[in-house]
């Protein structure tokens, strides 16, 4: 398990601990566009079944999106952020 790293950069702050990947759209037509998306490991919770009473396991896929006005910017900034990332995870092993 890696140690909670907390660090913020291009206006976002993330724990780098929580990081499942980074992706970067650049298509102009579909979806949106110059759009870094940080995709979070899947987290469990239990929520109680308000008839039942009985403990349900509930799943939890969060991501977060940060837009970019052009590709070029968009680039930089996911390329510094998987640098940061890799730097944590070297680190860690």
């Amino acid at each position: 398990m890696n140690s909670p790293r907390v660090i913020t950069h291009a206006g976002l702050s993330i724990n780098l601990s929580q990081i499942k990947c980074f992706r970067l759209s650049n298509f102009n037509d579909i979806g949106k566009k110059n759009t870094l998306t940080v995709e979070f490991k899947t987290r469990y919770g239990y929520i109680q079944h308000p008839e039942t009473g009985e403990w349900e396991k509930q799943e939890y896929n969060e991501f977060t999106e940060l837009a970019f006005p052009d590709y070029e910017t968009a680039t930089a900034y996911t390329n510094e952020w998987i640098e940061i990332w890799q730097e944590y995870l070297d680190e860690q092993s």
